[in-house]
């Protein structure tokens, strides 16, 4: 017979489970939404979806590896690592949180099974069932809790080339190369481009440890058209 109570804690939030009577109930209590930001989304503007993943203490060699899985099974093309906070352990080993920002066009099904493959942050993979937009967000800003800068802008830590098998979103690849000042790919890994111009990027509230979206809105806080 399974336990009949639980709970899990991490930095930000408490999940509870109890089983009684035959029924089974589960809640989750988190910390109030504090830490202003602003990030950018993954939705394109016909619908579909870049590759979006975010990972929270772990090797960077693990993203690597997993990052090139993904283009060669479902050739996403180039990506782009980005680096939120980084250490190193006593081997020498670099580890840390870490973004992967791919520019390749995908389907929302696509993406939920590409991010089933990795070992990303498990409230990442389920922002869609929480935020009415349905897409994913990754922060591109500074966090700030009372206008005090507590955490910096993500910067890019490597670069992962190759060919695209799909077609390519034109204003994630030049915020890319214009913000995280992405060298650009050689011809041979370049792939059809969108026409599109607009970058969607939202303004949200998280808390100091997670992801926890309190209110969405659209502004322009950052260039987010592209020529």
């Amino acid at each position: 017979m399974g336990r009949r109570f639980s709970f899990r804690v991490n930095k930000s939030t408490v999940k509870l489970r109890l089983r009684f009577l035959g029924l089974h109930f589960f809640g989750m209590l988190s910390k109030h939404p504090n830490v202003d930001t602003v990030g950018m989304s993954n939705l394109c503007t016909d619908g579909r979806f870049v590759p979006f993943i975010d990972y929270d203490n772990v090797f960077l060699y693990r993203v690597v590896n997993e990052a090139r899985k993904l283009q060669r099974r479902w050739k996403v093309g180039t990506v782009a690592v980005l680096s939120t906070g980084e250490d190193i352990d006593m081997q020498g080993k670099h580890y840390g949180n870490y973004h992967v920002v791919a520019y390749s066009k995908f389907k929302f099904f696509e993406i939920l099974k590409m991010l089933d493959e990795t070992s990303c942050d498990l409230n990442f993979r389920r922002i869609p069932e929480f935020f009415n937009g349905r897409y994913w967000v990754l922060r591109i800003c500074p966090k700030y809790l009372d206008g005090r800068e507590i955490r910096g802008k993500p910067y890019l830590r490597r670069v992962l080339y190759a060919r695209a098998g799909r077609e390519l979103s034109y204003p994630h690849f030049k915020f890319l190369c214009n913000v995280y000042q992405m060298p650009k790919p050689e011809k041979r890994f370049n792939g059809c481009f969108d026409r599109a111009k607009t970058l969607k990027t939202v303004v949200y509230q998280t808390t100091e440890g997670g992801w926890l979206p309190k209110s969405i809105s659209i502004k322009n806080l950052i260039p987010n058209k592209f020529k």
